[in-house]
């Protein structure tokens, strides 16, 4: 049940569990980590964080400094169709989880989203500006963000969004294999938000966390690469990436549509949902890479290479 500690004689000395490791931010959280702490890992298969009991039984007898809760459901469209899993899951166990580590005097991170706003203004939302969620699956993560801090003000929730990255398929691999497919892609051209690497957001995270000092920042920040995008542009950056590696693409322009005119979609987006990253900055003193530079080095290091057996 319990995965592997994985210790370096030179680190902190600090503990870390990391729940959702088989995810793709939680990999990169494991990878980037091992180094610095005695890294604790619960898969999926390993720890299911609606079960309350098994939380419990798996975590209460542990000791440790730090717990990163990157595991929820992430299912947009199933969200908005599940209400009770979704909030089991993005709210209920993240609220016990922070209550078990406040208990335990341990710091706690808990990974929210963008969704979390409406999506009706212009300007990148920083972690003052009014949340408004227009989904389940938005309600859902504030609730959770609500009950994690609830559980202590020193606990840490980081909003991201348009996570990609840690040799796992996300969007740019999947928008690249439908361009070897078919003669014409669309995406839309009015929804816009900010490409995050998870790779970049393991490392400032650890910046935020300030192992060297022992006192974890707490509250809400916005973590992601610089810049921001629309989900067309995201696309196309994707396609002249593979074009540069050499890939037959049968498309190899992204044609723009409305948020509104995807069929698929169940549940509502926000149009706008950039992060504003600077308080990240004034904490830390570190910008954020800018997500082209993120992106293209992401896909410059995986497109000629066959992707891990799961």
């Amino acid at each position: 049940m319990i995965g592997p500690w994985s210790s370096d004689s030179e680190g902190t000395g600090k503990r870390v569990v990391v729940i959702g490791s088989g995810g793709r931010l939680g990999g990169a959280l494991q990878h980037v980590y091992q180094n610095d702490f005695e890294v604790l890992t619960f898969a999926r298969a390993q720890l299911d964080i609606g079960d309350e009991q098994a939380v419990r039984a798996a975590l209460e007898p542990l000791e440790f400094d730090y717990l990163i809760l990157s595991a929820g459901l992430t299912a947009v469209d199933y969200c908005e169709a599940n209400p009770r899993a979704s909030y089991a899951l993005n709210a209920q166990a993240p609220g016990v989880i922070g209550r078990l580590c406040a208990a335990k005097g341990a710091h706690m991170t808990y990974f929210s989203t963008d969704f979390v706003f409406a999506g009706d203004r212009p300007e990148a939302y920083t972690e003052e500006d009014e949340t408004n969620p227009i989904s389940v699956y938005g309600a859902s993560k504030l609730e959770g963000e609500n009950q994690v801090l609830a559980a202590s003000l020193g606990h840490l929730v980081v909003r991201l969004s348009w996570l990609y990255g840690c040799r796992r398929p996300a969007f740019p691999e999947w928008i690249i294999q439908q361009a070897q497919k078919h003669l014409a892609l669309t995406l839309p051209s009015d929804k816009l938000a900010s490409p995050s690497c998870c790779e970049d957001i393991a490392s400032y995270l650890q910046a935020l966390l300030r192992y060297d000092s022992g006192e974890p920042c707490g509250g809400v920040v916005h973590l992601c690469n610089s810049g921001a995008c629309t989900w067309q542009e995201w696309g196309q950056e994707c396609l002249d990436a593979a074009h540069r590696a050499g890939l037959d693409l049968a498309c190899d322009h992204i044609g723009p549509t409305r948020l509104g005119e995807v069929a698929a979609f169940v549940a509502a987006r926000p149009a706008q949902s950039a992060l504003d990253s600077g308080k990240f900055t004034r904490i830390t003193g570190i910008v954020p890479r800018n997500w082209h530079e993120a992106l293209r080095e992401h896909l410059a290091s995986t497109l000629m290479q066959p992707a891990p057996a799961r």
